[in-house]
């Protein structure tokens, strides 16, 4: 990937999969976009926007660490913070026009793979998550980017 000098950004090729699963249903919501791969200090960071159909879109942030992986979305009037560390209970935030609603997040795996030869990687999160107290479902998370090669 980028030295750890250089902050410059690397243009990405995202595919972004989420699989819920819910009282033995599954819902799966999957997309491919363009971003931004970039390194600050010992942090990498994955930057792209998720569609949201009607023409909005919310901006998404992965902030990597050895420790954790961090996500932040908005747009639209949606603010949402969460932290994934695994094998712990983390809190979080989702602010919409419905209000402020506090997340509560079981990681139970998150695994990152990088090939910085080829400049592309991937995360793997899976989790628990109750919002305000309730039992939504266990979600899994695959992302997976690549440099994106310019003609």
């Amino acid at each position: 990937m980028l030295d750890n000098q250089n902050s410059a950004k690397m243009p990405i090729r995202v595919k972004f999969k989420s699989e819920i699963l819910q009282d033995e249903e599954r819902q799966v919501m999957a997309y491919e976009t363009n971003g931004q791969y970039y390194l600050k200090g010992e942090t990498e960071y994955i930057v792209f926007s998720e569609d949201q159909g009607n023409g909005k879109k919310l901006d998404v942030i992965y902030k990597l660490s050895d420790q954790e992986v961090w996500v932040s979305r908005s747009g639209n009037g949606v603010k949402m913070k969460q932290t994934f560390r695994a094998g712990e209970l983390t809190a979080g935030l989702y602010d919409s026009e419905f209000g402020i609603f506090h997340l509560e997040t079981d990681t139970e795996k998150v695994v990152r793979m990088q090939d910085p030869v080829k400049n592309r990687g991937s995360i793997q999160l899976q989790y628990q998550l109750k919002v305000q107290g309730q039992e939504t479902g266990q979600y899994f998370i695959t992302i997976h980017y690549e440099e994106e090669q310019t003609t």
